[in-house]
């Protein structure tokens, strides 16, 4: 009838595994862009992936004249120096264990270089989970008084652990409670055990997050993280304006 010798033999769909998933212990790639797939698919609920990336981020909102009396540079060198850091941990995600802290107030720009960062740190094939500090802490204390169903809650909170990269944005919107302080640390002392690295954003000064949080954690963003500042005019008001 014209069809191929081979026309009835089961053939694999990946032809490197064999639709094994794997080639000599490691994952194959065809797995990996399925995790891609749909891990862009969730951090799509939360970040605008699509427009938000390295080569859409436009200096051109920063001020290049006036320089900041009290960092010695302007707000457009300031996110020329911010954004090399970042397109070189993204790219180069896995192979050192930096951290990264985003300080400064809102609309800067922290929350479009962390989907920047999300989207090429996921499209490399590693886990990526974006939270707000709220929700996170919310699923920690949901999980510890029971108020959900137990294993759900259970692999929420074990994504926060284990992902390769973990970013936290609005850090100190929470609501301070000692239970929270007391996941906060373990949670970043736990990742910096594990040597699994973490992008922290918050709206408040270093001063700040020292009054905020323990000693133990701010020792740890300390000598852990590189703390990078964002200053200039707020973009969204800029834009709207």
């Amino acid at each position: 009838m014209g069809f191929a010798p081979d026309a009835l033999d089961e053939l694999p769909l990946c032809n490197r595994c064999n639709d094994t998933t794997r080639v000599n212990a490691e994952v194959c790639s065809c797995l990996l862009d399925i995790y891609t797939r749909h891990q862009t698919k969730e951090l799509s609920q939360l970040l605008n992936l699509g427009n938000e990336n390295f080569e859409t981020f436009s200096l051109a909102y920063y001020d290049g004249r006036k320089i900041d009396p009290k960092a010695g540079t302007t707000a457009q060198q300031n996110m020329e120096e911010i954004l090399d850091i970042c397109k070189t941990f993204a790219g180069e995600f896995g192979k050192h264990t930096q951290n990264l802290l985003f300080t400064g107030g809102t609309g800067l720009g922290k929350t479009f270089l962390s989907s920047c960062i999300a989207k090429t740190v996921s499209e490399h094939g590693f886990s990526v989970v974006y939270d707000t500090a709220a929700a996170m802490f919310a699923a920690f204390e949901a999980k510890r008084f029971g108020k959900g169903d137990p294993e759900q809650l259970e692999r929420e909170c074990n994504r926060f652990f284990g992902a390769d990269l973990l970013i936290i944005d609005d850090l100190g919107t929470e609501m301070g409670t000692p239970f929270e302080h007391s996941a906060l640390y373990t949670l970043i002392n736990t990742r910096l055990v594990h040597q699994k690295q973490t992008v922290i954003s918050t709206n408040f000064s270093l001063d700040k997050l020292r009054e905020l949080y323990s000693s133990q954690v701010y020792s740890r963003l300390m000598g852990n993280y590189v703390e990078m500042t964002f200053f200039g005019e707020d973009i969204r008001q800029m834009k709207r304006g």
